[in-house]
């Protein structure tokens, strides 16, 4: 079964002070990361650079939903897909 989840990371930060949430996806013990079109400050995030700014969460639990409602319509065949080729049914 593939896991997605939304996540931010120390090291990506950029020139700007901000940070882009990116999607990652874990299937078949092989992980994978999107860019996403969101992009957080250190304000909008707890000490672990968990996201803590709701509106945020909100759009991001809508899209992970959507990917996730497309990986269950994939039924079987998911065991069949790597992480990239999932990736690219999903988008």
């Amino acid at each position: 079964m593939a896991t997605l989840s939304a996540k931010v990371f120390k090291h990506h930060k950029k020139a700007d002070g901000t940070y882009n949430v990116k999607i990652y996806i874990y299937h078949n013990s092989v992980r994978s990361y999107m860019d996403t079109e969101h992009y957080v400050t250190d304000k909008q995030l707890k000490k672990d650079l968990q996201i803590k700014d709701t509106f945020l969460l909100s759009i991001l639990n809508r899209t992970l939903d959507n990917y996730r409602k497309a990986i269950s319509d994939l039924g079987p065949r998911l065991d069949l897909l790597d992480v990239e080729i999932l990736m690219n049914q999903t988008t």
